[in-house]
C-alpha cells in the first residue's frame, strides 16, 4: 500500500564547504562502495510520483527521467553473458519505442543485489554518471570510433534502463531530481574508481556529484515490480534539452530487516537519432 505522499530522508551531497575532488572507490567484495570525506547525507524530501495525478506526467527531454511499462523476456540475471544474449535487445526495443531513436546500443549492465555475496550495493551516492566531457568519450571507448562516426553531427544520448528483478521495491528504491530545477552551479565533479575483487574490473572515470540547493526537486515510484521500468537519461547532446538526471538509492522510512533486499539491473545505452 502507497501510504506517503513525502519521504522525509537523507541523500549523500558533497558538503558545501568542499572544494576537493570526492573519490568514491569500489572493491567488488562484498561491501558498500566508499566515499571521501567529501560528502555528507542531509534530510531531503523525496516526492511519491504516482500521487501527483495525471496532468504530471515526466518526460526524458524535460524532467529527463520516465516510468514506462516493461515486461522483456526473463533470464538469470547473474548470468552475464546471457543478459547479455537475450536481454539486451529488449532493453534495446523499449528505448527505441520510448525515445523515437533510430540506433540503439547496449554497451554494459550492472545488477546490485543488497544480499551478502553481492559485489554491486545499491548505490548511495547523488550522482550522474557522466559529464558534460565523458559522456561523449565514453561512447567512443564502448561503441568505437567506427560506429559513433557513421552518426556525426546526429543527435546522441544516453539511456539507463533501471528494474526490479525481485518482484516488489520494498527497501532502497531510486530517488530522481527533475532536471529543470538543477542549478548547474552546483555540480561538482567527481573520481570514481572500479576495483572488483571478485570479477576483476577496473575502471577509473569522472562523475557528476551535487551539493544540496533548496530549489532541487525529487521523486520516486514507490513499490516499482519487474513489470516497470525507469529510464534515466545520462547525457544528451542537444543542449536545447535537460541533459541528464541525478539519481540516488535512498532509504525509506518505513523500511526495516522484514522487508526483502532491493535487486535489481540497471542496463545502459547509447541512442542516435539518425534524422
Amino acid at each position: 500500500m502507497i501510504r506517503f505522499y513525502v519521504e522525509k530522508t537523507k541523500l549523500h551531497f558533497i558538503k558545501d564547504e568542499s572544494n576537493a575532488v570526492p573519490v568514491i572507490s569500489y572493491s567488488g567484495h562484498d561491501e558498500s562502495q566508499n566515499y571521501s570525506d567529501d560528502y555528507i547525507f542531509q534530510e531531503t524530501e523525496v516526492l511519491n510520483a504516482r500521487l501527483l495525478g495525471e496532468d504530471r506526467v515526466f518526460s526524458l527531454d524535460k524532467e529527463a527521467f520516465k516510468l514506462t511499462q516493461f515486461n522483456p523476456t526473463e533470464v538469470d540475471f547473474l548470468d552475464s553473458e546471457l543478459v547479455k544474449s537475450s536481454y539486451y535487445a529488449d532493453v534495446e526495443a523499449l528505448v527505441k519505442k520510448e525515445t523515437g531513436a533510430t540506433d540503439v546500443f547496449v554497451f554494459d549492465h550492472t545488477v546490485r543485489r543488497g544480499v551478502k555475496d553481492s559485489n554491486r550495493h545499491p548505490a548511495y551516492h547523488v550522482h550522474n554518471d557522466y559529464t558534460f566531457e565523458t559522456g561523449a568519450s565514453r561512447a567512443v571507448s564502448v561503441l568505437g570510433e567506427e560506429v559513433v562516426g557513421l552518426f556525426a553531427g546526429k543527435r546522441m544520448i544516453q539511456i539507463n534502463v533501471w528494474r526490479s528483478i525481485a518482484g516488489v521495491v520494498e527497501r532502497d528504491p531510486l530517488a530522481l531530481m527533475d532536471a529543470t530545477t538543477l542549478d548547474t552551479n552546483d555540480l561538482v565533479r567527481a573520481k570514481i574508481s572500479f576495483n572488483d575483487m571478485k570479477t576483476s574490473e577496473q575502471h577509473q572515470g569522472e562523475i557528476f556529484a551535487l551539493k544540496k540547493n533548496a530549489k532541487q526537486k525529487w521523486y520516486y515510484y514507490p513499490e516499482m515490480d519487474a513489470g516497470e521500468a525507469i529510464l534515466i537519461k545520462g547525457f544528451d547532446t542537444d543542449e536545447s534539452r535537460s541533459r541528464f538526471a541525478m539519481h540516488t538509492a535512498f532509504p525509506l522510512s518505513a523500511q526495516g530487516e522484514h522487508h526483502q533486499p532491493r535487486q535489481s539491473i540497471e542496463t545502459r545505452t547509447y541512442a542516435f537519432f539518425d534524422v
